[in-house]
């Protein structure tokens, strides 16, 4: 494998095409029309995202977690048809606890709507597209910067391993901001646990205190005891 080879492949595996707000009709659909939508999508992709559809499992899973607006009847909505997509593009580096916090800190806010929303999402496929590039250029650079020939069988591993580092290292930072920015909710138990734990420590404390003194005041009645022997 050659530079232009390895660069074709690059290039080939992240190729993909995402619907965008425009794309998707302004009318209520039925989960079938949504999944049928994003197939038509998906198939002008590479063929490393043709086993990656959208079932109807997934959204009933998305809807159960909490991750979707309750539906009204049996369509669904443009907002929440962008909550699909949205956790549909994200699932696969984080977690459904994780996507859940980043959808509920922003819908806690005052002025967020679905239109909203709708911008978010398609400003992030647009981010998405130009990181395609992007990562291009970084295996480019990774390359180039550290000497590798893409030839030799050892630089090649190194190649491999490098990128699935950085790839590491960016979900980690992805996943740290969220923590930070949305921690988990502690579970009433926890809470209440957290909250007795002061409580707990000082009752220690005190009874440990109470055992030392009454240790002190029995050591003093021995060494009373152990005089009055002697006399």
């Amino acid at each position: 494998m050659n530079d232009k080879e390895l660069y074709n492949i690059a290039k080939e595996a992240v190729r993909e095409e995402e619907l965008k707000g425009a794309d998707i009709p302004a009318i209520d659909l039925y989960v079938d029309q949504i999944i049928n939508l994003v197939a038509d999508k998906t198939q002008l992709s590479s063929e490393r995202y043709h086993d990656k559809q959208l079932t109807k499992t997934m959204i009933n899973n998305y809807s159960k977690d909490g991750l979707i607006t309750p539906i009204k009847g049996k369509k669904y909505s443009k907002e929440q048809i962008v909550q699909i997509l949205t956790v549909y593009t994200l699932k696969n580096t984080l977690s459904i606890g994780e996507i859940k916090r980043l959808l509920d800190g922003a819908y806690a806010l005052e002025d967020f709507s679905g239109d909203e929303l709708v911008k978010i999402y398609d400003r992030y496929i647009d981010i998405k597209t130009e990181n395609r590039e992007y990562s291009q250029g970084i295996l480019k650079e990774l390359i180039k910067n550290n000497s590798l020939n893409i030839e030799d069988e050892k630089d090649f591993m190194l190649v491999v391993g490098s990128l699935l580092s950085l790839s590491g290292f960016l979900k980690n930072i992805a996943q740290a901001l969220i923590d930070e920015k949305y921690p988990i909710p502690e579970e009433p138990e926890e809470k209440e646990e957290r909250e007795e734990k002061p409580k707990k420590d000082k009752a220690e404390k005190i009874k440990e205190k109470e055992e030392k003194e009454k240790k002190k005041e029995k050591k003093k009645e021995e060494s009373k005891e152990k005089a009055a022997e002697n006399k």
